[in-house]
């Protein structure tokens, strides 16, 4: 549906969401076809989330990031502001969670991107409240 182009590969640093990555450690994303990839850089481990367990995909700055999911407004903003894609999906086992990465301004436009492919995957032309 994306295609295969490499410009869909955004990098980023996984913050939460995953047990086996460590935060603030380099991966990949990208949309192929009905999946969404997560590639941690090294040791070299892949993570397939099906487009259809995603709920929504959010991009916040820093401060608001933190004050929805940990209730704090603390920031580590050290000069270069911190952008977060958080994607909140449904687990195997049907619970609501999410993964965190963030990146800088540089990702922040690839993060809205990603955002507006979700919206546009999710529209329907009718639905019921």
């Amino acid at each position: 549906m994306f295609g295969k182009n490499k410009n869909s590969i955004i990098k980023v640093m996984h913050y939460e969401g995953l047990e086996d990555f460590i935060q603030d450690y380099p991966c990949t994303i990208e949309i192929k076809n009905d999946i969404f990839q997560i590639k941690r850089i090294k040791p070299e481990t892949t993570v397939n989330l099906p487009i259809a367990q995603i709920k929504k995909i959010e991009t916040m700055e820093e401060p608001r990031f933190m004050v929805k999911y940990h209730n704090n407004d603390a920031t580590t903003d050290k000069g270069i502001k911190k952008y977060y894609l958080v994607v909140t999906y449904i687990s195997k086992n049907n619970e609501e969670k999410y993964i965190a990465f963030w990146g800088t301004a540089f990702e922040y436009n690839k993060f809205l991107a990603l955002q507006n492919k979700q919206i546009n995957i999710q529209k329907s032309d009718s639905y019921n409240l």
